[in-house]
């Protein structure tokens, strides 16, 4: 099992403006509430002792349902991987990083050199690639199944993922329907309903409509809670347009929202898994496009790091997705700075390592870049070892002045340790970078991607999962399609 390193040294907000968020969102969800559009949900919350008002369907939650919500909730769980050594022990503060997003429309050729419509073999390929990438903690998708047809794409993605990798997943399920047959599919694979709520393999994103409306996307998150398997409450409003544009005013109402999904997975079932994932991506006022590479968006989520630590929950939230079309220096520098600052803030879990153009499609050479940043990431965030044997005091006067220390033995020992050596970025003199092709990172890492896909091979399922998860695509696909 990993677990991650440790971030959680930086901190926008202090301790009052943390507890000022909070009790501002519990003002909203108490006087004000959402705005439910689906019976099941509100028959729940209604159950349950949650103000309702079935004319206008508002929902007002109780600030002691949220805190019996929060009590309840598990301050850690082991997300699981069909190979155990790829488990996550995910709690607050440590730090994992995954490729993508959620059926994402596009993808980007990185054979054409442009984007097109996604396929579900592009499906298997960019789960094979992000199986194969060290540094690649959880998979997501880096496009979509979209050559199928579109009512049992999501069944095909969940097919496509759970073939090519022993990783975690996560994904999502439109509504309750969806979750249940998302479920049948995951239990297919590990040997049945009782061994997925031992090892569960699944983490679902469960999403409100911002600002402050509940729909049947929501619905699985119910099914998922009662199967033992992890939710994320995850809240995606843009800055600007569906919450204030201020980032405390935005704060507050996506800190509402995520609270309202985790009362809603404790509702389901008292002490289900869950995570604290309020997204804090932007509009920009001049094309009114998402962001996803935004400054402003990556000093919020820090905040929801916070946050997430004030209320003893892991958290989830972008960071390595980038709003460039193409992976160029604009890509790696906001991948850069999104992961790096998730990470020192502490932020559980980053997604979108490889998502370009605001989320509109995956790179597999921006996701290669991506995982040598997160081995960058990973060795700023071990810091500096201070003890007798880094100090080297001894050795200094030993070598003394004049002297050089590459023949030492400390020097041979400690030197992988200390020093960050990159896997693929380029380090050479210039006359064996000339030697090489003189070729720019966007080209080292295609050839990285055709290697890999060239010599990894996904490990199989074994024969009774893989019929077993045969049949749970044919029920799907035959109640959704016919």
């Amino acid at each position: 099992m990993k677990e991650g390193p440790q971030g959680g040294t930086l901190a926008f907000l202090t301790q009052e403006q943390v507890e000022r968020i909070h009790k501002a969102s519990i003002r909203l969800l108490e006087d004000n509430g959402l705005r439910c559009e689906s019976k099941l949900i509100f028959d729940l919350f209604r159950k349950h002792g949650a103000r309702v008002d079935a004319d206008t369907h508002m929902l007002r939650v109780p600030e002691e349902l949220v805190k019996e919500a929060l009590r309840t909730a598990p301050r850690s769980f082991v997300w699981c991987g069909r190979d155990s050594a790829n488990d996550l022990l995910v709690e607050n503060n440590r730090v994992y990083f995954g490729m993508g997003g959620t059926s994402e429309p596009l993808f980007w050729d990185f054979r054409l050199q442009k984007p097109r419509p996604p396929t579900k073999n592009d499906m298997v390929t960019v789960t094979s690639v992000g199986e194969a990438l060290p540094n690649v903690d959880f998979i997501m998708a880096l496009c979509s199944a979209a050559d199928v047809a579109s009512e049992a794409h999501y069944f095909h993605e969940y097919d496509a993922m759970f073939r090519n990798t022993t990783k975690p997943i996560c994904y999502s399920a439109p509504g309750q329907r969806y979750a249940v047959h998302a479920l049948s599919m995951a239990a297919a694979v590990a040997g049945g309903e009782e061994q997925l709520r031992k090892r569960p393999s699944l983490l679902l994103m469960c999403q409100p409509v911002s600002p402050l409306t509940v729909g049947e996307y929501m619905e699985g998150g119910i099914e998922f809670a009662r199967a033992g398997v992890p939710v994320l409450s995850a809240p995606g409003p843009m800055i600007g347009a569906t919450s204030p544009v201020t980032l405390a005013g935005t704060l507050v109402q996506i800190n509402a929202e995520a609270l309202f999904g985790i009362v809603l997975v404790h509702l389901a079932s008292p002490g289900a898994p869950v995570c604290y994932s309020p997204h804090t991506a932007t509009m920009d006022v001049r094309t009114t496009c998402c962001t996803y590479g935004g400054t402003e968006q990556t000093v919020a989520r820090a905040a929801v790091a916070q946050l997430g630590r004030f209320y003893g929950l892991p958290s989830f939230g972008l960071g390595g997705g980038t709003d460039s079309k193409c992976p160029d220096a604009q890509a790696a520098a906001e991948a850069t700075q999104g992961m790096l600052v998730n990470a020192l803030a502490g932020l559980t879990l980053t997604q979108t390592m490889g998502t370009m153009a605001g989320g509109m499609y995956g790179s597999l050479e921006m996701l290669v870049i991506c995982d040598e940043i997160v081995n960058m990431v990973k060795r700023v965030l071990a810091g500096i070892r201070v003890d007798e044997e880094t100090l080297a005091e001894d050795l200094i006067r030993e070598v003394g002045p004049g002297g050089h220390y590459m023949d030492q033995e400390h020097t041979v020992r400690m030197y992988r340790k200390e020093l960050f050596t990159p896997m693929f970025f380029d380090r050479a003199g210039i006359p064996a970078w000339e030697q090489a092709g003189s070729k720019p990172i966007d080209q080292v890492a295609r050839e990285k991607v055709e290697q890999i896909l060239a010599e990894h091979q996904p490990t199989p399922l074994l024969p009774a999962a893989d019929a077993a998860l045969e049949r749970a695509l044919a029920a799907a696909k035959r109640e959704f399609v016919g």
